[in-house]
């Protein structure tokens, strides 16, 4: 039987729990103070532990912060009877999964109860695709071929000036790969310096890239180094290169041909010594057959195009990817450390990623925040990736509900090509209907004339769609006692 741990120095709390947890399911240990709670948890495995903040001796926090330093697999509920943000604050960042407030509702306790007993029957068990140290030292993450392209094309040219376009949907990481080319380039120390075009307004990417003179235009009040001149001698990263101006797209082409700028408002013309990378998810080809990019410019910056794999043409590094991004997350938010299911991780892998990495990144980032315990199954996957698709949470909804949003999937899923289908009544009929049989006749012990008076049909009629939905008869126990 799992064992919760129970630590309050008020008895009657102790008693309320006690009584919960029991029927539950569980048996309780208690204690009356922090020195008897961290006893308890170093000798013995909890499941959980309820541990009040305000207890004698050693305070709650202090006890998870104990047990969580000696690696204990419970998981912790912090319990108060005055809610402070400092409070709360300080039990995550120790890694409680819960912070409850007194008086607790009680179906709360039981909720999270449930949760335990379900993770404890789950077949699902913490996998790691790889050790969290192999990962460390590269910033970019993965193994399959489209990846490991990228990789080879980055050796070619990083220890060269070679001008670079980075080409691929967003979210792919132009910018990581950006850094990598920077990083492996030369010195340390160099500067790299990433503008996006499309996030400054156009009337003022000029001065952000070039600088300006004091009095240059409205609002000047100083001199200004613009984006250019801060990456002398190191990296200027130049993203969304396809929303600059076609006025700004001369004076680009000027820094190439000429290596040489002004700031706006002056005369002076000043070196650029750097090196220049671009990246844009547009069509650049078919911008200048359109018009609408200059032709030199395409040709002075696509010297070393490099096209970076949207996330669907590597989905065997999406593992890697969300192991990578959960050790990252919960390092950096101060969160215990958390794994995937081999399950889970194969629901990440059949997801459409439409952000690319950066939405997967994002997404497991929510994750580390979000989840209670140490193993992220695949129904905490399901549940979060619903809730991300705008898709409602049905895990408490009436089975009309349920069901009607399956339907809704399925006909969305098939799109158009729903035009041609012509018997999808009888297709749900059936899907329904097997599974109800099927259950009925579990809970009747295989015992057909049980099943189908529960059912409300004749019996002959159970017997023959058990032949033609192709269930297998449960066997009665026969055994005498």
């Amino acid at each position: 039987m799992k064992k919760i741990l129970i630590a309050d120095d008020d008895e009657s709390i102790r008693w309320v729990l006690q009584k919960t947890v029991a029927a539950m399911g569980f048996e309780a240990d208690l204690a009356e103070d922090g020195e008897k709670a961290l006893a308890l948890l170093t000798r013995k495995d909890y499941a959980a532990a309820f541990i009040d903040v305000r207890m004698p001796g050693l305070e709650g926090i202090e006890v998870l912060e104990r047990a969580q330093a000696l690696k204990s697999p419970t998981r912790f509920f912090i319990m108060t009877a005055v809610a402070r943000p400092e409070t709360a604050a300080r039990s995550t960042r120790a890694g409680a999964a819960e912070f409850l407030t007194k008086p607790f509702d009680l179906e709360r306790i039981e909720s999270l109860l449930h949760d335990l007993a379900r993770e404890a029957d789950s077949r699902e068990r913490p996998y790691h695709v790889t050790e969290p140290d192999e990962l460390g030292a590269s910033r970019i993450v993965g193994k399959s071929r489209a990846i490991l392209e990228v990789f080879q094309n980055i050796g070619k040219i990083a220890d060269s000036d070679a001008t670079v376009l980075l080409l691929g949907e967003r979210g792919v990481g132009k910018e990581l790969v950006a850094r990598c080319i920077h990083d492996l380039g030369g010195e340390q120390g160099r500067p790299f310096i990433a503008v996006n075009a499309s996030a400054i307004p156009r009337d003022l990417q000029e001065a952000e890239l070039f600088g300006a003179e004091k009095g240059a235009f409205t609002g000047a009040d100083a001199a200004r180094e613009g984006k250019i001149e801060a990456a002398e001698n190191g990296t200027l990263f130049l993203d969304e290169i396809g929303d600059t101006p076609p006025d700004l797209q001369v004076k680009l082409l000027r820094v190439l041909q000429e290596r040489e700028f002004t700031r706006l408002g002056s005369n002076r013309v000043r070196r650029f010594g750097g090196r220049l990378i671009t990246a844009t998810n547009r069509d650049l080809r078919r911008m200048v057959a359109d018009g609408k990019f200059r032709e030199d410019l395409f040709d002075r910056i696509n010297v070393f195009p490099i096209r970076l794999p949207a996330l669907s043409e590597r989905r065997e590094d999406i593992p890697l990817l969300a192991d990578f991004f959960l050790h990252k997350y919960c390092a950096l938010l101060s969160r215990p450390a958390r794994s995937f299911s081999k399950e889970a991780l194969e629901t990440l892998s059949a997801h459409h990623w439409k952000g690319n990495v950066r939405e997967l990144e994002n997404f497991v980032q929510r994750l580390a925040v979000l989840s209670t315990g140490k193993l992220l199954r695949r129904d905490e996957v399901d549940r979060e990736l619903a809730k991300a698709d705008g898709v409602p949470d049905l895990s408490g909804a009436p089975l009309e509900q349920i069901i009607e949003e399956k339907v809704r999937e399925f006909v969305r899923r098939l799109g158009p090509a729903i035009e041609d289908e012509h018997t999808l009544h009888d297709l749900f009929v059936r899907q329904t209907e097997k599974p109800l049989i099927k259950v009925v006749l579990e809970a009747a012990g295989g015992n057909q004339i049980r099943a189908a008076s529960i059912l409300g049909i004749n019996r002959n009629t159970l017997r023959k769609k058990i032949g033609e939905l192709g269930l297998s008869l449960v066997k009665k126990n026969t055994r005498k006692r």
